[in-house]
């Protein structure tokens, strides 16, 4: 009885070591608006990434302060008051706080 031969898998051949070649350059034609829109897109999102931070912790301490006012709630848990043309609401469930103006305040 022939013994079977074990299957091999191809030699791979060895690939040179050195550096990395220069990455090519290739645009479509219209590149120069698209690469215009992409530096307007990352500023403005960074300011909104900014603003984002600024309103959440604006948040916490408007929770904060109204929670140290020890107002009672409403129906639902819902803190709700109004001062000189502004109305605030916080709905403790979903952590949520609106901030309302009169239009004539």
């Amino acid at each position: 009885m022939a013994k079977k031969k074990k299957k091999t898998a191809p030699k791979k051949e060895k690939k040179e070591k050195g550096k990395q070649l220069d990455l090519i350059d290739v645009a479509p034609e219209n590149a120069k608006p698209i690469i215009a829109k992409g530096r307007r897109y990352k500023k403005v999102q960074a300011t909104r990434l900014a603003a984002l931070a600024e309103e959440k912790k604006l948040k916490e301490e408007i929770k904060s302060d109204v929670k140290a006012a020890n107002l009672q709630p409403l129906k639902g848990g819902v803190i709700k008051f109004k001062y000189n043309g502004v109305t605030i609401i916080i709905t403790p469930q979903d952590e949520k706080v609106e901030v309302k103006e009169d239009k004539d305040a």
